[in-house]
């Protein structure tokens, strides 16, 4: 039986190979302690590549996307250089159009659960959401119309007045939450979600839908 290394020098072994030998499952458990216990900024800066291919190729990971996305706030991104920083962006917003453009998410790569699963793992690296949800509110596709009427079929129930998500990884990204808010109570937005009903799927949760949308609808009279 191999011994298991201290989680301060796990990172050792990894840091050794060329980073295109390094398998995606190999920096599972890395991910999850980057910086915390395991290894620096530096050297998450050198994982970031494959671990970021990794998720938009589908590949599987032990742990939610949020907590890998978490890490880039974690190790201060938006501090790093202009390249850096647009690079990362440019990867956020394929995969945020990736995922507009695909419906339901686990018919084909980035495999997340739903829509609030992406949007959260952006959120929680800090980045403001306007421009993403603004490309959402665009859009006019199916998909995209179907990503709405989930993402309030299923969590319409969890926003209040008072904010969306205070638990979870939400909990890290209450600005991002509150601009989420604003955006979904807009009578705009609403209005669209009304007028593709037609759209809720036979899931077990579509009894949740005319519950989930009053509750936006009154807090949109408060808020607009």
């Amino acid at each position: 039986m191999s011994l298991r290394l201290p989680k301060e020098t796990e990172v050792e072994p990894l840091l050794a190979l060329p980073l295109r030998e390094l398998k995606f499952s190999d920096l599972s458990n890395y991910s999850f302690s980057a910086m915390t216990t395991q290894g620096t900024v530096a050297d998450f800066q050198y994982f970031l590549p494959r671990l970021l291919e990794g998720i938009a190729s589908g590949e599987p990971y032990d742990y939610n996307c949020e907590t890998l996305f978490g890490k880039l706030n974690y190790a201060k991104w938006l501090t790093w250089s202009p390249r850096e920083i647009s690079t990362i962006r440019a990867f956020l917003y394929a995969l945020w159009t990736e995922a507009l453009a695909t419906f339901p998410l686990e018919k084909r790569p980035p495999a997340f659960i739903d829509i609030e699963t992406v949007v959260a793992s952006i959120a929680v690296t800090g980045e403001d959401l306007q421009t993403y949800l603004i490309q959402w509110e665009k859009l006019e596709t199916t998909e995209a119309n179907e990503h709405l009427v989930q993402f309030v079929t299923t969590h319409g129930r969890d926003f209040s007045t008072e904010g969306l998500f205070r638990t979870g990884f939400w909990e890290s990204a209450q600005p991002q939450a509150n601009t989420l808010l604003k955006w979904l109570t807009q009578r705009v937005i609403l209005q669209r979600v009304r007028g593709n009903v037609g759209l809720l799927r036979q899931d077990g949760f579509d009894h949740l839908f005319e519950s989930s949308l009053l509750t936006l609808e009154n807090i949109s009279s408060q808020f607009h």
